[in-house]
């Protein structure tokens, strides 16, 4: 079985975005690894609206990374860069079955619960910045029942920035 790997970053009051999808607020985090992170994972599963934002980047980040795009309507051109899907938690459970390395689920709000429901997601690394933005889209919607914690890790950077590691199921 593979790992399936939520890592997000999110504002201390729990907001993954500001209402309107903007991220400007993300401080950058040159303390962090996240290429050994990524060397952990071949898969990618995110929402049509990370995946937007990650086209604002320039540069595809995630060259020869296995990438799925979940969309409830598919408005995209074709990209050979992703797999367009409108089943998060059908594609979840058949990449889990497979071989090959860890599967981090990107974002955002709209896949992360369904995942969560279904108990598909296997570790959360949440990386709370040191911001407060009173309201925006929260990491966490629509989960429809508790969800135990059992806390793996923690590391504090420089920055203010927290990573916390969890598994479910405590």
């Amino acid at each position: 079985m593979r790992d399936v790997v939520l890592l997000i970053t999110c504002s201390l009051d729990g907001f993954i975005a500001a209402e309107d999808g903007n991220v400007d607020w993300l401080l950058p985090d040159k303390e962090y690894d996240f290429d050994a992170f990524m060397h952990e994972v071949d898969t990618l599963l995110m929402g049509h609206k990370t995946y937007e934002q990650v086209l604002g980047f320039g540069k595809w980040p995630y060259e020869g990374k296995e990438c799925y795009v979940f969309a409830k309507q598919h408005p995209y051109p074709e990209d050979e860069r992703v797999i367009f899907s409108d089943d998060p938690v059908g594609t979840a459970e058949n990449l889990i079955l497979g071989t090959g390395g860890a599967i981090w689920v990107v974002g955002g709000a709209s896949i992360i619960s369904p995942l969560l429901n279904k108990n598909l997601i296997n570790e959360l690394r949440i990386v709370v910045q040191p911001i407060v933005l009173g309201k925006g889209i929260p990491l966490f919607r629509d989960i429809k029942k508790s969800i135990k914690l059992e806390l793996m890790g923690t590391q504090a950077y420089r920055s203010g920035i927290v990573e916390l590691v969890y598994r479910p199921g405590a």
